[in-house]
């Protein structure tokens, strides 16, 4: 069974772990690369695992989610998703869905936000139609948005209004 929650803060080498695998293994779907994250120190782990929900599965990390609510007077009516990521041998079991739900119901719980936005490559096509199923609407495109290698991606922008 895979349950979806917090770790605490002495567990940020599973998060550091389950993060760099992520960027090495889909690259094209983070604006961070591997690079640049495998050289954070510990407090800089410490203090991005307390955004972060896992999927969690016989106690080991196998998917992130990652939302951030705006802390400016004119933008904490917006909270961010980002991070997303489940293991490939755990990919079709729903647990996706569960931490986007998860995510979800922990955004409305704060009771100031009103939109969660999101940007996801359109290559991505099962994270783009895991949103669309959860209400997300696309509200733009950027061309060329990111570089890897010497390949560019597009990124599309949702939104899912409460």
């Amino acid at each position: 069974m895979v349950e979806i929650r917090r770790l605490p803060e002495d567990r940020w080498e599973d998060y550091r772990s389950l993060r760099l695998e992520s960027l090495k293994s889909d690259p094209s779907a983070f604006s961070s690369s591997f690079e640049e994250e495998e050289t954070l120190a510990e407090d800089e782990w410490v203090r991005r695992i307390q955004n972060v929900l896992f999927a969690i599965s016989d106690d080991e990390p196998i998917g992130t989610i990652v939302y951030v609510i705006g802390g400016r007077t004119k933008t904490k009516h917006i909270a961010e998703i980002h991070g997303v990521y489940v293991r490939a041998n755990h990919r079709g079991e729903g647990v996706g869905t569960s931490m986007l739900e998860n995510a979800l119901l922990q955004i409305r719980k704060d009771g100031r936000v009103v939109k969660v936005k999101l940007a996801v490559n359109p290559a991505q096509r099962s994270a783009v139609k895991l949103y669309k199923k959860a209400g997300f609407v696309v509200t733009g495109r950027a061309r060329k948005e990111l570089k890897v290698g010497r390949k560019f991606f597009d990124m599309l922008y949702m939104e899912k209004l409460f």
